[in-house]
């Protein structure tokens, strides 16, 4: 049995290299193969290439930002990227306290900074304290703040991150403020937020509504619900701060000569700026990586194209050789209901079958491999009925072998050029028609295909965006071309009306 197998894998290489020495020969089978490689690899490395998600990774920078190679070009030097203000906004160490700046002006308390990571998580700790017990202090305010540069142009938006809780608010409230401003500056910005705490709370506040230059309830504090304040806020280059306000208000008698002590943590403290330009292809309308959507759509249109061609010639193989072969009502049968849907347009069927079932990744897969059968079918069933009056299969017959037995190791074998000839040319109609459902709506909200990005493009706005529109439909025209290549290359080695004798 070893030397059996040896041998049958011996000779399947030996034909592979045979076959390989005549494919080597075809140019353009060549090149369909050189362009298939290409766009399999760059699918394949799709997470080396980016980290980003290309359905669910909103605003990896500002919406409608321009690549980032824009930059080179005239006028681009105006063209700002992400900014963020602290790499590590949790303080996960101690000395990441010593990049903010702790500012104290009083003389009747003392607030001492401190590391504080009890429960596993650091953040910096400001502890209040009265010098003399007996003397309220009345109001101190603690300034954190942290100075940077913008020598740009107004970012497209900005978002501010804070945690703040308390202990032994109960005695002294604390009030919280956040503001960012321009060193130097002649005017200030309004408070972005402020918040009074009066009890103990070790639960975490945070801003509400966000500090967001997007959310609208944070646009009505700047006038209006149509108001820029990215634009507003950083007018001009230059530097800022940020500045978070931390107020004591010790005002109540009853707590004179009580030894009275309010801690205050603030924690997961940053700014990121969202910049106008970003990556090779920029970003789409919800600040998406347009270029993370490029080389994740090829996968999605190469695996939806390959597995629809290969469910849609072995239905169309199967009908082919049970009709070729069986005959009589068998063949009228299935022949009928082939004939029956190759008259349906199949475009406005994919649309309603589409719609009525859900545009799921693998509903596009069935539905696009199921309705691609026929042609195939009745290839496969002139091609049968040629074979089965052959010498070798009434041979088969004579010795009393079983139809399945005669389909499967007589008329199979002699029909398996035709499939990976149809196979080749099945796939540039699947990938075709996936991108012909997308771009009308109608599509895997989960995943991203080329398709969908040219729907995307189309409808917000995109289309005079030549870096959004031509890497997907060139992509779609090269994929589409390669099999193409690719078929009509199979088709000269295995036909043998076609075959070149060298």
């Amino acid at each position: 049995m070893t030397t059996a197998y040896r041998s049958t894998i011996s000779f399947q290489i030996k034909r592979f290299k045979e076959f390989w020495k005549i494919f080597k020969r075809s140019k353009r089978g060549l090149f369909g193969v050189g362009i298939l490689i290409f766009y399999i690899a760059m699918a394949l490395a799709a997470p080396l290439l980016t980290p980003n998600d290309p359905a669910f990774g909103f605003y990896v920078s500002g919406d409608f930002a321009l690549p980032i190679w824009f930059k080179s070009l005239p006028g681009g030097e105006k063209l700002n990227e992400n900014f963020v203000l602290v790499n590590e906004p949790g303080f996960p160490t101690p000395e990441s306290l010593s990049e903010w700046d702790l500012a104290v002006a009083s003389e009747n308390a003392i607030v001492t900074p401190r590391y504080e990571n009890s429960t596993g998580n650091g953040s910096f700790a400001m502890i209040f304290k009265r010098k003399d017990p007996r003397v309220l202090a009345q109001r101190v305010e603690v300034h954190l703040t942290k100075e940077f540069s913008w020598p740009y142009d107004p970012p497209r938006r900005f978002y501010c991150e804070i945690a703040v809780f308390a202990k032994g608010a109960e005695d002294v409230p604390v009030r919280v403020s956040i503001i960012i401003g321009q060193v130097g500056g002649n005017h200030s910005y309004p408070v972005f937020w402020t918040q009074k705490i009066e009890t103990t709370t070790m639960s975490g506040i945070t801003p509400i509504p966000r500090i967001d230059s997007y959310d609208p309830d944070f646009k009505k504090k700047f006038g209006a619900i149509w108001a820029d304040p990215a634009r507003e806020v950083f007018s001009k280059p230059g530097n800022y701060v940020y500045d978070i306000s931390i107020l004591f208000i010790d005002d109540k008698p009853e707590t004179i000569r009580k030894q009275v002590e309010v801690t205050v943590y603030v924690d997961d403290l940053n700014v990121k700026l969202y910049g106008t330009a970003y990556g090779p292809l920029g970003t789409d309308f919800m600040g998406r990586d347009i270029f993370a959507q490029f080389v994740y759509g090829a996968r999605i249109s190469l695996l939806i194209g390959l597995l629809s061609a290969i469910l849609s010639v072995l239905v169309g193989l199967i009908v082919g050789l049970v009709a070729g072969y069986v005959g009589k009502m068998t063949d009228e049968v299935l022949m009928r209901f082939t004939d029956m849907l190759l008259v349906l347009p199949q475009l406005p069927l994919l649309i309603v079958l589409i719609a009525v079932i859900g545009a799921s990744l693998w509903n596009l897969v069935i539905i696009i491999g199921v309705l691609g059968w026929m042609g195939f079918a009745r290839t496969v069933r002139s091609q049968t009925l040629s074979l089965k009056e052959r010498p070798f299969v009434e041979a088969a017959k004579a010795v009393g072998a079983s139809r399945l037995h005669i389909i499967s190791k007589h008329i199979l074998p002699n029909v398996m050029s035709l499939v990976y000839v149809s196979l080749a040319l099945s796939v540039p109609s699947a990938i075709i028609s996936e991108a012909a459902l997308s771009w009308l709506g109608l599509f895997d909200p989960s995943v991203v295909s080329w398709g969908r990005m040219l729907h995307d493009a189309q409808i917000n706005e995109g289309i005079e965006r030549l870096w959004w529109i031509i890497p997907p439909g060139v992509s779609i025209a090269l994929v589409s071309l390669s099999f193409i290549l690719l078929g009509y290359a199979l088709d000269e080695i295995l036909n043998p009306k076609l075959r070149r004798r060298r």
